[in-house]
């Protein structure tokens, strides 16, 4: 659980679909919100009196819009402001390690890469903390989705996901799944066979690496109830359908800096283009609460008596990684 949520709001049904996700968690969670509504300045460029109005006009918007939360929901937001400027460069310096941003994105028609510049995806490449995308479905669709999916692959970053992702179950009292996706590799080359015991030696030691995190979290979240599964499938493809009934899918992105910071990861991405649940995407400048004791094999430091034995699976082994 991070210690601040923000939701991003203009009135609109993304932005409804992001601010009934974070509801809804803070509901299971007891946890507050903050909503915040962005006036993209460049709108109205040349047109200062214009852009007075429509501060006003949003202004008296949030206003009605926290009163019917107030009513509905007494005590759950926190906070709200009109905030005046670029969008992304305002909400990102909200973003900070210990706070979760929430936006909403419409439903996807066309091509995939016509949303690769939407504010969800640039905000999880420039924010320092989580990020979560939400689109819009029904309301008794998103209302029945159950349970905390989340992408490992033996990354810090992924471990660091492992442990947001389980802390979410954890205070929501939902189930945790644990996805571990893997190719073998020279998979993709049709003149290429792999041996079959190398092939088996590769599953075994991809099973190991998934075993290592379940006994992780199961010592560090007891009352978590957890699932496993290994998938000798695209990451991105097997986290889609693992997620496709899930309340949240948490994955992990290197993200990058100087110009490369515009792309997250391939995994992180795609699933961000194409989403199949709310998706929190987690940076390793996230915070995540309880994570001070662990160890670079992700064990609690504090608990060496239910340690268990690690296997040590290198991360740059052959096969798909769920980081950027």
């Amino acid at each position: 659980m991070t210690d601040r949520t923000i939701v991003c709001w203009n009135g609109s049904p993304a932005a409804e679909a992001a601010l009934g996700w974070a509801l809804r968690r803070a509901r299971g969670t007891g946890s507050t919100l903050e909503v915040y509504d962005v006036v993209d300045d460049a709108l109205f460029l040349g047109d200062p009196a214009a852009l007075d109005r429509a501060k006003e006009q949003e202004e008296d918007r949030l206003d009605s819009r926290v009163e019917e939360l107030g009513e509905s929901d007494p005590g759950v937001v926190s906070g709200a402001r009109v905030l005046v400027g670029d969008p992304l460069d305002l909400l990102a310096a909200q973003a900070r390690p210990d706070t979760l941003v929430v936006v909403g994105t419409r439903h996807r028609v066309g091509p995939r890469v016509r949303y690769g510049w939407s504010l969800g995806s640039r905000l999880a490449t420039a924010a320092a903390g989580p990020v979560a995308v939400v689109p819009v479905e029904e309301t008794e669709a998103a209302a029945a989705r159950r349970g905390v999916v989340v992408g490992v692959d033996g990354s810090e970053v992924g471990r660091l996901a492992l442990e947001f992702a389980a802390g979410e179950a954890e205070a929501l009292r939902e189930p945790l799944t644990i996805v571990h996706c893997w190719v073998a590799p020279l998979s993709e080359q049709p003149l290429v066979v792999p041996d079959d015991d190398f092939v088996t030696t590769q599953e075994t030691e991809r099973q190991a690496l998934l075993d290592d995190h379940v006994r992780a979290v199961r010592g560090r979240h007891p009352g978590v109830a957890v699932r496993h599964v290994l998938l000798r499938q695209n990451p991105i493809s097997g986290l889609r359908v693992e997620s496709e009934h899930a309340s949240m899918l948490v994955v992990g992105s290197r993200r990058l800096t100087g110009w490369r910071r515009t792309w997250l990861g391939s995994v992180s991405h795609g699933l961000v283009l194409d989403l199949a649940a709310p998706t929190v995407v987690v940076g390793q400048e996230t915070e995540v609460q309880g994570t001070e004791s662990l160890d670079a094999e992700g064990h609690d430091t504090e608990m060496r008596d239910t340690a268990v034995q690690d296997t040590e699976v290198p991360a740059t082994s052959p096969g798909a990684t769920l980081g950027a």
